[in-house]
């Protein structure tokens, strides 16, 4: 796979498999447009993500291999921790912020709760509220210390 910029990778919508639920929720909290498996045999999530234009990220190593094949980008993720998954993520250009644009369930666009720009948001298809509470300093906390992690790898 061709290195992409951070722009470009940002920009690219992708499909999780089965196993990285939890993968997408997070990067759609960073702001990616990441779309849930609509079934979970391996053709159906290759054509899931052929139809839809998406990168498909998963950790099965047959699935990724099949990728090329099926002419899908894959991206295969090694870690089963979740802040190791976020870093290989963000290896590939995904910037570690809080971004609420999307519902972290269903993928929607958010929409700004009115009079309340940048504090509240909701799902206007589940109906999900999204918040500035404490949550939002301890999710903060971990992404700046995976962003540090990852320049002392560099």
């Amino acid at each position: 796979m061709r290195k992409e910029t951070e722009r470009e990778t940002e920009q690219r919508g992708f499909l999780v498999d089965l196993m990285l639920l939890r993968l997408g929720r997070w990067l759609r909290l960073l702001g990616q447009d990441v779309a849930n498996p609509e079934n979970d045999c391996d053709e159906a999530l290759l054509g899931q993500a052929k139809r839809e234009g998406r990168i498909l990220i998963t950790r099965d190593k047959r699935l990724f291999s099949s990728c090329s094949a099926a002419g899908v980008e894959g991206i295969l993720i090694r870690s089963s921790q979740i802040s190791e998954q976020i870093l290989e993520m963000a290896e590939r250009g995904i910037a570690l912020r809080i971004d609420p644009q999307r519902c972290t369930l269903c993928n929607n666009p958010l929409e700004e709760a009115e009079g309340r720009r940048g504090e509240l948001w909701i799902c206007p298809v589940c109906q999900r509220f999204y918040w500035r509470g404490g949550h939002w300093k301890s999710m903060e906390e971990m992404l700046m210390a995976l962003n540090h992690r990852m320049h002392q790898r560099e």
